[in-house]
């Protein structure tokens, strides 16, 4: 009788979260013997430019449901399945000293091994000595505005983020490749406030309309969202759009400087962001 293929299972699991995998390795070694799982290998670069590690299990003669269960296992902690890995990829890397490599055979020394076996703390034994908080998620800024006026927008970015306001800005927040209308769409979703920069070239803008009529949408549904109006001296009043005219607004001509206006825009701002980010 031919001797039956092996079969090999590669997982990817994060370096820095990994604690919740020894309960699974544990339980696998419990019920699963040698003559159904022959293989249980860890897999971990240590370098702190590309930390990784890798599970991988090779069965030879597999009892009835036992990969089924292995799968089951490893799904529930949130690690990646990798077909794409091969095991004689990843032990060809080791002649590279890209990986340090662990056999596991006893489940009562799992915990121990598997402990000692990183140079480097988990995220959440680090995390309560240095702070990981994600940066940039504080609710932003909105600004919306036309083309023709992207370089005083610019110059009015800097002064809005002294004051400790962070912006949305499609220039930096939409990269190429990405859909426009998607990450717009999100941006408008995301902010806690907005900026309309309203010129003549703004009233004719479609897409500055299809911006206004979202945040709009917005304000009669949650009220969620500070609107501020910076507009230009030469539009008439009953150019604006209703929402917009009977807010109080601020009137610009040419000889505003950017400073100027933003010392006008940080306060109410400031004012309504810090209570929105509590």
């Amino acid at each position: 009788m031919a001797k039956q293929l092996e079969r090999n299972y590669v997982w990817e699991c994060d370096y820095g979260d990994r604690s919740h995998l020894v309960p699974v390795l544990e339980t696998l070694l419990d019920e699963q013997d040698a003559s159904s799982l022959q293989m249980v290998n860890v897999m971990v670069n240590h370098n702190i430019y590309n930390l990784e590690l890798f599970i991988v299990l090779s069965y030879d003669n597999p009892i009835e449901d036992h990969i089924i269960n292995m799968k089951e296992l490893f799904l529930d902690t949130g690690v990646r399945y990798r077909p794409d890995i091969t095991y004689d990829e990843l032990f060809k890397e080791m002649a590279h000293r890209r990986f340090n490599c662990m056999t596991l055979i006893d489940s009562e020394l799992v915990e121990l091994r598997f402990n000692s076996f990183f140079e480097y703390k988990e995220k959440k034994e680090v995390a309560n000595i240095i702070s990981m908080r994600p940066l940039g998620k504080k609710i932003p800024v909105f600004i919306s505005h036309t083309s023709r006026n992207k370089p005083i927008i610019e110059d009015l970015i800097p002064f809005l983020n002294a004051a400790n306001l962070p912006i949305w800005y499609d220039d930096i927040n939409i990269d190429y490749g990405e859909s426009i209308v998607g990450k717009v769409q999100e941006g408008i979703k995301d902010s806690g406030s907005v900026i309309f920069w309203i010129t003549k070239e703004f009233l004719k803008s479609n897409w500055c309309q299809i911006e206004m009529e979202s945040f709009l949408v917005r304000l009669a549904g949650k009220n969620d969202i500070l609107i501020l109006a910076v507009v230009h001296e030469d539009i008439e009043i009953e150019d604006l759009p209703v929402f917009i005219a009977g807010r109080k607004f601020l009137k610009v001509s040419e000889t505003d400087t950017v400073e100027h206006i933003a010392r006008k825009l940080i306060p109410p701002l400031y004012r309504y962001m810090e209570s929105r980010n509590k």
